[in-house]
């Protein structure tokens, strides 16, 4: 999971804490999806996330624009103040919280016709049953409503943390969808994906399962779950993050257009050339111009890919630039231009995406998509980086990939960017409350970066399910 995403995770154990899997357990069994929060109220951990938000004055300025746009309807924001817990159902929903006080009596007042009923008032709005208890509040479609008051509840959540969500595929009603034999066998492939974080007291750790069905579609299980070792980082240049993993493209080549056949697609792709490990470092480097314009558009990165056959996987991949020069061109005009040489490296432009950087060594590809990142290759290794060999002894020796970062330069680097961006964005500079925004958030977000350490996560293949775990430095 990337930097940003796990950053919108922890706005929302900030802003939107939750009840724990007590709640979840209140749910009726058989549901297909489910998520919950903990209740982190209380948390010490989160005090300091906390502090930032009120210090950075987002605090005060939402609860201000919120109360005067909204009204009295503000205090529904407040629904899942002290928890949370929802299931999705292949024919309906449950959802139990507990609200603030405020959101509580709004909530009674927008009811009516309450009854009591099994120790709870009961209210329908619409097509959706409520019901009330002295501190909790459920929303549900009939049938949960109507399970749940029966004692009916007991649903489990397939992992355990502060943070979990999982959903898995109903095959009635992937059976349903009319799809040809290989599509559908591909899509019974995936039979659930679950999520799980917990915080410690040095950080937090993460866990993403994939759990697959092999005989359903055995080369589509094959390519998710590897076998092979990737490339050890260790040898690679340094930079803020270096992932490496395994996905065979030479497979995903053979097995992608007899899938699209089945819907009278036609797909010349030839990806012999190339195997299957490969690895990016990601680098220090300006923010793309404001016009849009000049280096950086594609991030700074390294990206190396395993090669079997150099030439036919130069020539493949020069046609690939050039399709995404003529896409990324104004009316698809071209764009592609080839520059000459940047010592060992070959220039190329590729339309509005910029200039990258390439080069072939004897059994692998390298690609610079900045000058930033084509000058990083000289780098010393990460196997001179300290955080890196602090970190390196967790990684199992059966991991089929694995990433390591400074989340924390990642972060900062990133919001400078949008601390650039933001007032484009969001409107013009001579309103007030616009600059106010912009200001407390962009305080919000550079207080927030320097929170977060050093990181690592590794991917392995148990059984029939691809395991990523994670571990991440925080200062609380």
């Amino acid at each position: 999971m990337g930097t940003m995403a796990r950053l919108t995770i922890f706005l929302l154990l900030l802003l939107g804490p939750a009840l724990a899997q007590n709640l979840i357990t209140l749910a009726p069994p058989g549901a297909v999806a489910g998520f919950y929060l903990n209740d982190l109220r209380g948390s010490r951990y989160l005090n300091g996330l906390a502090s930032d938000w009120k210090q950075s004055g987002m605090e005060a300025l939402l609860n201000r624009e919120l109360r005067r746009q909204a009204g009295s309807e503000a205090a529904l924001l407040g629904i899942a103040a002290g928890g949370l817990a929802a299931a999705l159902y292949t024919d309906g929903f449950f959802l139990i919280a507990r609200p603030s006080s405020e959101a509580m009596q709004a909530l009674r007042r927008e009811t009516k016709g309450l009854r009591a009923l099994g120790g709870w008032l009961v209210g329908r709005d619409r097509e959706i049953e409520m019901g009330f208890s002295r501190e909790l509040i459920f929303m549900a479609s009939p049938k949960y409503a109507r399970l749940f008051l029966q004692n009916q509840r007991g649903l489990q959540a397939p992992v355990r943390g502060d943070l979990v969500l999982w959903g898995t595929l109903p095959q009635n009603l992937v059976r349903g969808l009319g799809l040809p034999p290989r599509a559908l066998g591909a899509v019974q492939t995936f039979r659930r994906f679950s999520y799980a974080i917990q915080l410690t007291a040095g950080g937090y750790t993460d866990e993403a399962r994939l759990e697959l069905n092999p005989s359903a579609d055995p080369a589509l299980a094959k390519l998710l779950l590897p076998k092979t070792q990737p490339y050890n980082a260790a040898d690679l240049p340094r930079g803020l993050s270096v992932s490496t993993g395994v996905f065979d493209l030479s497979q995903l080549g053979a097995y992608l257009p007899g899938l699209l056949r089945e819907f009278d697609l036609r797909l010349n792709l030839d990806l012999r050339a190339f195997g299957a490990r490969f690895a990016t470092v990601t680098v220090q480097g300006p923010p793309p111009a404001r016009d849009g314009l000049g280096e950086g558009l594609l991030g700074h990165s390294l990206i190396y890919w395993e090669l079997r056959d150099p030439p036919t996987a130069e020539a493949n991949l020069l046609a690939l630039l050039q399709s995404l020069a003529a896409f990324s061109s104004p009316d698809g005009q071209g764009g592609f231009k080839v520059l000459g040489n940047e010592g060992d490296f070959k220039a190329v432009e590729v339309g509005l995406g910029g200039v990258l950087y390439y080069k072939l060594d004897a059994n692998r590809l390298i690609l610079a998509t900045s000058k930033s990142a084509l000058a990083a290759v000289k780098n010393p290794t990460w196997r001179t980086d300290p955080g890196f060999q602090r970190f390196r002894v967790r990684i199992p020796a059966n991991a089929v990939g694995y990433t390591f970062t400074n989340q924390g330069a990642i972060l900062q680097q990133q919001f400078g960017s949008l601390g650039e961006l933001l007032p484009l964005t969001i409107g013009a500079q001579n309103d007030a409350l616009e600059r106010e925004i912009v200001s407390s958030f962009t305080n919000f977000l550079e207080r927030l970066g320097q929170r977060f350490g050093l990181g690592l996560s590794y991917a392995v293949v148990e059984g029939n399910t691809l395991v990523n775990r994670g571990f991440y430095e925080v200062r609380w």
